[in-house]
């Protein structure tokens, strides 16, 4: 029997990088706190406290989880197209905390799901998450989880762009100096990039039959072997036809000429992007707290043209 995610401890302990804490408060981005994680503002925080306390999860159930904006939508793509469907990729892999809020979300991230239609699906469900492991709904111990994981410069230029251009957030007319100093505070959308992504890595090193780790830059650079290594993890029978069609459907162009998401939901999805938008003094300073925090973990991204730490 394969190691549980659930039963597992969550060894890190995020360093102290010495920065002075920045709240989204304090420039007029709007978040509400689920659990202590700062979240979209449109979610209903006692129905989403209540799904992660009292969602039945099956061992049937997968998960694709990430942090916002680290290929969340290519990967539940990649996932539709693996499993033959030709519906939309939120209709096949909806949110599942989507469905915990109010005006937007719903509709636009799990068309067609309600709660009880959730708990009604019968056989394997698919579903998207942004959770920190101790807040994946159900709880780790029956799933299998895809995380996939983003370079933190690239991350924080997509998520700036995402509180920008999204109005529920009202952060219209923000800088990104302010949005890069809540960001390393872990105070931006989803808390902090760092216990996310290191819990979870550290979860796929003590549960890999249980969580598959990949990377955002890993899967660009080799699509067809990311897929594959997805349809392995999940059992499902991929000949090398359906690995072709499932990359030539989720590319970038495919995906925002039939995926129907608007809203600058797509941006350019590269990598090293983040060059164009950071002045020295901020990579370098980011750099110093990225040292810090990441320490001892094992991790190591690439942040494009040959940079990798």
């Amino acid at each position: 029997m394969g190691a549980s995610l659930g039963t597992q401890p969550n060894k890190y302990v995020e360093p102290d990088a010495g920065l002075e804490a920045r709240s989204a408060e304090s420039i007029g981005y709007k978040l509400v706190k689920v659990r202590g994680v700062p979240q979209n503002p449109l979610f209903d925080v006692a129905k989403f406290e209540a799904l992660i306390a009292n969602f039945e999860a099956r061992d049937s159930d997968v998960f694709v989880c990430t942090y916002v904006k680290a290929g969340t939508t290519w990967t539940q793509q990649i996932l539709t197209k693996l499993l033959g469907s030709s519906k939309k990729y939120g209709e096949v892999v909806p949110w599942l905390e989507a469905l915990c809020a109010t005006q937007i979300l719903p509709e636009r991230e799990a068309p067609g799901w309600s709660l009880e239609t959730v708990a009604a699906a019968e056989g394997p469900r698919y579903f998207k998450s942004h959770a920190v492991v101790a807040d994946l709904p159900g709880g780790a111990d029956k799933p299998k989880v895809i995380v996939v994981a983003r370079n933190p410069k690239d991350t924080v230029v997509s998520l700036y762009h995402h509180a920008k251009n999204k109005p529920e957030f009202g952060f219209g007319n923000g800088t990104f100096d302010d949005f890069l100093e809540v960001f390393l505070s872990g105070n931006a959308e989803n808390g902090s990039w760092f216990k996310h992504v290191v819990e979870w890595y550290q979860i796929s090193q003590a549960a890999p039959d249980k969580c598959l780790f990949l990377t955002f830059e890993d899967m660009k650079r080799d699509t067809p072997g990311a897929v594959r290594q997805m349809a392995a993890f999940l059992g499902i029978s991929a000949d090398a036809a359906l690995i072709q069609d499932t990359v030539a459907n989720s590319t970038m162009k495919a995906m925002q000429e039939t995926a129907n998401i608007g809203l600058g939901h797509l941006r350019q999805g590269e990598i090293g992007k983040w060059r164009e938008t950071f002045t020295v003094a901020q990579s370098d300073l980011f750099d110093k707290v990225y040292k810090i925090k990441m320490r001892g973990t094992g991790l190591v991204f690439d942040f494009g043209d040959g940079l990798k730490f």
